[in-house]
């Protein structure tokens, strides 16, 4: 551990808390006053796709190689003390839908230690949210019917279609930049324009769009 004596890390690995910890499925990353990673979890190792010898002792930042989460601690280190919570979905080691939690940790006297990472493997929940977002459009089809905007798409760019596609088929943005190579900001923009060619007026309508059209 970085700054800390042997005697030290062999306590920490074994405290019977810790051990208990260790067999959690919510990935726990402690981290020291200067972001060098002090203990992790076995779901910590596998969220993160290196094992706890290979992280014990460097700097956080240099452990993240997915790029949705550097952006995360990116963000964590500007914002200050504050605790940030997001959903992220990783590609690397393998894909996966996370919601990561960074807070500040502090002793009894309220002096800060350092920071605790959990990541938390949603992947089940968004699909099924996929799922009921697929069908609740389905049912919207057969009941706002006539009121759908046109059968038509050629107002649309490629990058638009492209767009379409994969919110009909329940990406989110991030998904929809990391498959497309471009940023999230960019596929907010094309989604705008989306919108305003088709007359769509939400996300939901843009889905029922691409179902009644062929193109989810």
């Amino acid at each position: 551990m970085h700054g800390a004596s042997p005697g030290h890390r062999n306590c920490v690995d074994d405290c019977l808390i810790a051990q208990a910890v260790a067999g959690f499925s919510v990935g726990v990353v402690l981290l020291d006053s200067t972001d060098h990673v002090a203990w992790l979890n076995r779901a910590a190792e596998k969220f993160l796709g290196v094992p706890a010898g290979q992280c014990v002792g460097r700097l956080i930042a240099s452990i993240l190689k997915d790029p949705q989460l550097a952006s995360f601690w990116e963000a964590v280190c500007s914002n200050g003390d504050r605790t940030n919570v997001t959903e992220v979905s990783v590609r690397r080691p393998e894909p996966l839908e996370l919601r990561v939690i960074a807070t500040r940790c502090t002793g009894a006297s309220g002096a800060p230690l350092g920071r605790a990472l959990l990541f938390c493997d949603v992947t089940a929940d968004r699909s099924v949210q996929v799922e009921l977002s697929q069908a609740v459009a389905k049912r919207l089809l057969v009941l706002t019917s006539s009121h759908m905007p046109p059968d038509s798409v050629a107002n649309l760019t490629q990058q638009e279609v492209r767009v379409l596609r994969l919110v009909g088929r329940g990406s989110s943005n991030d998904d929809i930049a990391g498959q497309m190579g471009i940023s999230a900001s960019t596929v907010r923009a094309h989604l705008k324009s989306v919108y305003r060619k088709l007359n769509l007026a939400s996300r939901t309508e843009a889905v029922s769009y691409a179902i009644r059209n062929s193109l989810a």
